[in-house]
């Protein structure tokens, strides 16, 4: 990668942020976090991600929020969603899909396939 990427995880599970942040970074990304929607935007703000990745039930403001909130940036300046819970109703999925460049993935999930969805959005070869 000629500049490294820059990867924002929100989860208000401690563990799930550190697990992420290790295999990323061992990935090559360079990292931060947020364990709300609330701090995830003011992160978003001041660093401007390439990729976030969130789960969607957290207390203050939830990942569909975050993603409602931050969409519109996405029209300037395209950056990876990648919203991962393990509840969702069939019906809920219908906002994710209308939203840019944001792909769903059902917890509990692999790290690595985590890692190798955003290696793929920014066509990292390994």
């Amino acid at each position: 990668m000629d500049k490294r990427k820059r990867i924002l995880v929100v989860d208000d599970e401690a563990a799930i942020r550190r697990v992420l942040e290790l295999k990323l970074k061992n990935g090559g990304y360079e990292v931060f976090l947020a364990d709300d929607g609330k701090a995830a935007l003011q992160v978003i703000e001041r660093e401007k991600p390439d990729a976030v990745v969130t789960d969607i039930n957290m207390p203050r403001m939830d990942g569909k929020q975050l993603c409602l909130a931050t969409n519109h940036l996405k029209r300037e300046r395209t950056f990876l969603t990648i919203i991962m819970t393990a509840r969702i109703i069939p019906d809920e999925e219908q906002w994710i899909t209308a939203m840019q460049d944001t792909v769903f993935m059902e917890k509990p999930f692999s790290p690595s396939s985590i890692l190798e969805c955003i290696d793929q959005y920014f066509g990292v070869k390994k």
